[in-house]
């Protein structure tokens, strides 16, 4: 098992993101994954974490396919996996239409040949071919990366959910990454994946497995599932995180949730979320309780965490203080 997390995130988005990287260096992480949504991008996190570790293993988890073209997602990954000396994993995944369509403008349109016609045009890039291609949402006209590379190319990830996707990420991907998931959800979500590398004549045996998990280490554990069902709330009422809660045995909550929702009944749907759901998914207690469950996902099939540390002090020094402890107390009780 590699015991990574995640960078950045509140309150390290500044000059304090070295402290996060050092104290994880330090303590033991063996991975640090970059996330890109509404915050930091995905990508300079880690070629900045690249000048500060020497061992990490860093990857974006995830880089959305539509957001980009692939030649500027290749040239991306190949820059930062040549600054690490080749310890970079490329992530990607479609993300949603609320990132994609509603908040970066870009048409969320034919999903599945969007990822795959990525990945070939990424792959190819990186193998130094002048690529063209006409595919049905990528085009390219000669394109050739103009970089020397001394290291293998990295690995590339794929995000998945749904069945479909999850399947899809198994003949496509070198490795899966998953999040908001249950210990209980994720041997059948690995079954999809499994069979879609099967599919693609893969050894399903070797499959590497991260997930992000938000970790409430030595926080108040009445605070941390209020303010994680706001969270986990916010994602129920998006149809896309929905179905997949739905697929994945949440179909009671996740529906009275986004019926709530839509009425207009907001506090309702948040009252709606249950206690052992918000236990499920996020991991709150003492150092001790919270790496006896990250044990559970690991015996569940994950082999790489991207822990999320949150700390819910009320001013950014207090909560940095607490989420470093955290860090380092979590790492210790292993």
């Amino acid at each position: 098992m590699r015991l990574g997390i995640t960078i950045p995130f509140d309150p390290f988005q500044n000059r304090h993101f070295v402290d996060l990287v050092r104290t994880a260096d330090r303590c033991g992480y063996t991975d640090a994954w970059s996330f890109e949504s509404f915050s930091t991008d995905g990508f300079t996190p880690l070629a900045a974490a690249a000048m500060i570790s020497e061992r990490m293993r860093l990857g974006t988890a995830i880089i959305p396919v539509f957001t980009r073209p692939p030649a500027l997602i290749a040239m991306s990954a190949a820059t930062i996996n040549q600054m690490s000396g080749g310890r970079y994993v490329l992530g990607l995944g479609i993300s949603t239409p609320n990132i994609v369509q509603q908040w970066m403008g870009v048409p969320f349109e034919h999903p599945h040949p969007r990822l795959r016609e990525t990945v070939a045009a990424i792959r190819a890039i990186f193998r130094g071919e002048k690529v063209t291609m006409a595919g049905k949402t990528v085009r390219i006209n000669g394109f050739r990366m103009d970089m020397t590379m001394d290291v293998p190319p990295p690995p590339i990830y794929i995000g998945a959910q749904g069945s479909r996707m999850l399947r899809l990420a198994g003949e496509l991907g070198d490795g899966l990454i998953v999040n908001f998931i249950t210990a209980e959800m994720l041997p059948g979500m690995l079954e999809y994946t499994r069979a879609g590398m099967r599919a693609a004549g893969k050894d399903p045996s070797n499959l590497d497995v991260v997930c992000r998990i938000i970790v409430a280490a030595d926080e108040d554990e009445a605070v941390a599932r209020s303010m994680l069902r706001r969270s986990l709330t916010a994602y129920l009422t998006v149809p896309q995180y929905n179905r997949f809660f739905s697929e994945m045995g949440y179909a009671n909550e996740a529906g009275t949730a986004m019926e709530l929702w839509q009425q207009g009944e907001r506090k309702q749907a948040l009252e709606s979320v249950p206690d052992r759901m918000v236990e499920a998914i996020y991991v709150i207690g003492d150092a001790k309780r919270c790496r006896q469950r990250i044990d559970e996902f690991i015996r569940a099939g994950v082999t790489t965490t991207a822990l999320q540390f949150v700390s819910f002090a009320q001013t950014p020094e207090e909560r940095r203080a607490r989420i470093l402890r955290a860090i380092e107390n979590v790492a210790k009780a292993g």
